[in-house]
């Protein structure tokens, strides 16, 4: 099978929602409640989510933000069954993704 292809099955696996069960953040983990991890893409966001331990360091397009930054929802998309929102953000060019 050649990279392409392995690269292609494993992103369709993450975008079917494999490996979301017991999902947790490093470096998360010392987020408080008034934080919230927002990624720059839904692929982003899933890739970070489909790692069974994320450091957000690994993601360069994913950051914790200030809950009370985060406005109202721009887009919505359904995977896997799972709600995912890109939610306008003060201060930011574009909307993030959030999972709500």
């Amino acid at each position: 099978m050649k990279l392409s292809q392995r690269r292609g099955i494993a992103l369709l696996l993450i975008m079917t929602g494999v490996g979301m069960a017991g999902t947790t953040l490093a470096g998360a983990g010392s987020m408080s409640a008034s934080e919230v991890v927002a990624c720059d893409t839904l692929v982003n966001l899933r890739v970070l989510m489909g790692q069974a331990r994320a450091d957000l360091g690994d993601h360069p397009g994913c950051r914790r933000i200030a809950r009370d930054r985060v406005g109202a929802p721009e887009h919505r998309a359904m995977i896997g069954g799972a709600p995912f929102e890109c939610l306008a953000v003060r201060g930011e060019p574009s909307c993030l993704w959030i999972k709500p």
